[in-house]
């Protein structure tokens, strides 16, 4: 039963970190440039079919995985951490 609890503590921190991270990042629009953009999307969507709705998701595919990212370093520097504050 403790190990279940640590791994929902875990999990529930990494999913902690990912919002707050999120809310402090802010809108993509603000931080991703359009043209790295528009290269993204023409290279998952095809050159003919980048459109609108297509750009909007690329901007959300990217912010996420930048989300993730920073979430999982903060993540396992802060059990590092953890994990040297309790061998002492």
């Amino acid at each position: 039963m403790a190990t279940f609890a640590r791994k929902s503590g875990k999990a529930g921190y990494f999913l902690l970190l990912l919002v707050c991270v999120g809310r402090a990042m802010g809108e993509p629009y603000n931080w991703i440039n359009y043209d790295f953009v528009l290269k993204i999307g023409n290279l998952l969507y095809g050159s003919g079919e980048i459109g609108a709705e297509a750009i909007d998701d690329t901007y959300f595919y990217i912010s996420f995985l930048t989300n993730i990212f920073i979430s999982m370093v903060f993540f396992f520097m802060t059990m590092k951490l953890i994990r040297k504050i309790r061998r002492y």
